[in-house]
């Protein structure tokens, strides 16, 4: 294996452990392992003693007092484990089965459910090793009585951790903020690129390219833009890609163009820097949020969860969003410090995102006309905000949709008449 690939390997598996729901737990543990070394070692030097014994009510000074504290807190700690583990599986499932699997990741990645594992976990391991100890110091301290003050306070810390996850976990469930969250991560994603200045309109075409296929299968992620810019500037290299993020890829499906032979340096260097994953993580790409809100849109609807009240809120949702989204015009260009391009990001496709979230939810929505009139209000708050009006034949084409399916499948002409309504005010908005 050459060394392109095993760093592209190595990026991909330090992006999978980061976002894992045992990194941190680990990282917390093992500082707690070694903290537990530490205060054993303050006790065999009489270090700790010391320390204890000017909070003279804390101190304990028989052996057996001590480990039954001790077997007490970690018989409790490890009950507390199993719960906690025990809750969060719970909330994995039922989030899975009611709106969507791809929300596991954004939930098994959230950092404070991670750190009330870690710490309990880590306590755990503390007050383990601190049990050991007890009569194996020198006869005349027998009790490491610091670490076992330490261990009594960890085991309150525990406490307050527990609290605090009961807490977040009852809240992240609610779908009301799985959706805040979903919506405030993408629009931070967004505003960042608005305000980013990296978007032109044209772009000065190369006369030589070079195409390259997709060297794995995978979902076009991200590109590690800072170190891919340090090893590119003294190549001179200039790549375009021809797909979105976020699109899937199969190993040798065109992906991108560079303004020079391929190499195997330039070869090693997209390999180590492009990364293909098969997760989807808001944070990374904001146009996972789309997909997800209109995800849960759909589920919503569905007859076996049938609450056209969470596909109301994933609406208003996207219609914000796409508000924003349409005003992202151009291609974005990564430059070098001397203004030259470095990497040429494919067109914004707009009209494929607004047409995939308004098409998937539509079929869904025909028979609910409250859901039909939020649809209407979607494509006219776009038209509304779109200052240019580029996109009022693709609007009109989905108010003619959308037309034909409540036409088609909703029983009430009553519905059907106020559906046919607000069509007309739709249209005559899009004449403007």
């Amino acid at each position: 294996m050459n060394t392109a690939r095993q760093i592209y390997l190595v990026k991909k598996a330090y992006k999978a452990v980061v976002s894992s729901i045992s990194f941190y737990p680990f990282i917390i543990a093992l500082f707690l392992l070694a903290l537990s070394w530490g205060t054993i070692y303050l006790d065999r030097i009489s270090v700790g003693k010391s320390i204890i014994s000017k909070v003279s009510f804390l101190q304990i000074d028989n052996a057996d007092t001590a480990r039954s504290l001790l077997s007490s807190l970690l018989t409790g700690l490890i009950s507390l484990v199993t719960f906690t583990f025990s809750m969060v599986m719970i909330v994995l499932t039922q989030v899975m089965s009611s709106f969507s699997p791809r929300l596991l990741s954004n939930l098994v990645s959230s950092k404070g459910n991670q750190v009330v594992l870690g710490t309990i976990m880590g306590t755990i391991c503390y007050t383990t090793v601190v049990l050991s100890n007890i009569e194996s110091l020198t006869i005349v301290h027998k009790v490491p009585a610091f670490s076992v003050v330490l261990a009594m306070f960890l085991a309150i810390v525990c406490l307050f951790c527990f609290i605090y996850f009961i807490h977040k976990i009852s809240t992240d469930i609610q779908i009301g903020n799985i959706l805040n969250g979903i919506y405030s991560t993408t629009r931070d994603g967004l505003e960042r690129e608005l305000t980013s200045g990296s978007y032109v309109t044209e772009v000065k075409e190369n006369g030589t390219t070079v195409l390259v296929r997709a060297w794995d299968s995978g979902h076009f992620d991200t590109v590690t833009v800072n170190d891919f810019k340090k090893r590119a500037r003294k190549l001179g290299l200039e790549v375009r890609l021809l797909k979105n993020q976020g699109m899937y890829l199969l190993k040798g499906d065109p992906f991108l163009e560079i303004n020079q032979p391929f190499t195997k340096e330039t070869k090693n260097l997209l390999e180590e820097n492009i990364l293909l994953r098969h997760q989807e993580i808001v944070k990374e790409n904001l146009f996972y949020g789309f997909k997800h809100l209109t995800e849960i849109a759909v589920k919503a609807l569905s007859p076996a969860v049938n609450d056209p009240g969470t596909a109301i809120q994933s609406i208003d949702y996207l219609t914000d969003l796409l508000c924003r989204f349409q005003r992202l015009e151009g291609r974005k260009v990564v430059k070098y410090q001397n203004g030259e391009p470095c990497v040429i990001y494919a067109p914004i496709p707009f009209e494929e995102t607004f047409y995939l979230c308004v098409a998937s939810i539509r079929p869904y929505s025909s028979q609910d006309v409250t859901v039909q009139a939020r649809l209407i209000n979607l494509v006219t708050k776009l038209h509304q905000h779109d200052e240019q009006k580029k996109h009022t034949t693709l609007f009109d084409m989905q108010l003619t949709a959308i037309e034909e399916a409540t036409q088609q499948d909703m029983q009430s002409k009553v519905d059907k008449q106020y559906v046919q309504t607000l069509l007309e005010k739709a249209r005559k908005e899009l004449k403007r």
